[in-house]
């Protein structure tokens, strides 16, 4: 019996959970978030792919059938003729107000208000408030807006540990 001890020690080990979100998390996560703040306000509107997870990213190419490359090549051109004529007005992801927790797997995550105001010509001034969900992965963080039950699917079909999380519903206005 005496030596399976190591052994069952080692499994243990292996089995448990990731430790809690800490301050070296929350400090990757501040980093992460600005660099795409600085992305974002630069109209380099790429970092919205290189943002999200891999495994996210593959999952929806999978739904579209179609290649991961081709599929962000296509949602890139999509999102330059989409924002060639938006003026962000304000893109704020509130740091201060971030929710940080841990899911059922252990998996670190934060919860992170976000505002932003744009100028579409014709169309006036909206303000959107959604969530950016920061998210640990294979030792990387990824964010991903997650603001619609579409994307909270999306999520949980990719990731089943985010069940029973809680997200935000993201609005839209128009403001002066």
């Amino acid at each position: 019996m005496r030596p399976l001890l190591p052994a069952i020690f080692a499994l243990a080990l292996c089995a448990a959970p990731a430790l809690a979100f800490d301050d070296s998390d929350a400090s990757a996560v501040r980093s992460k978030v600005a660099d795409f703040e600085s992305a974002v306000r630069s109209q380099n509107y790429s970092v919205f792919f290189d943002t999200i997870p891999p495994k996210m990213l593959d999952f929806i190419a999978e739904q579209a059938q179609l290649p991961p490359a081709e599929l962000k090549a296509a949602m890139g051109a999509q999102i330059q003729t989409a924002m060639s004529s938006v003026t962000i007005e304000q893109f704020e992801i509130d740091l201060d107000a971030m929710e940080t927790g841990d899911t059922s797997s252990g998996r670190g995550y934060a919860i992170i208000p976000t505002t932003t105001t744009v100028s579409v010509p014709n169309i006036g001034k909206t303000r959107s408030t959604n969530t950016t969900l920061a998210l640990e992965d294979d030792g990387a963080w990824y964010l991903v807006r997650m603001d619609n039950p579409q994307q909270i699917a999306v999520l949980r079909s990719v990731y089943p540990d985010f069940e029973g999380i809680v997200f935000p519903q993201g609005t839209m206005e128009a403001v002066q």
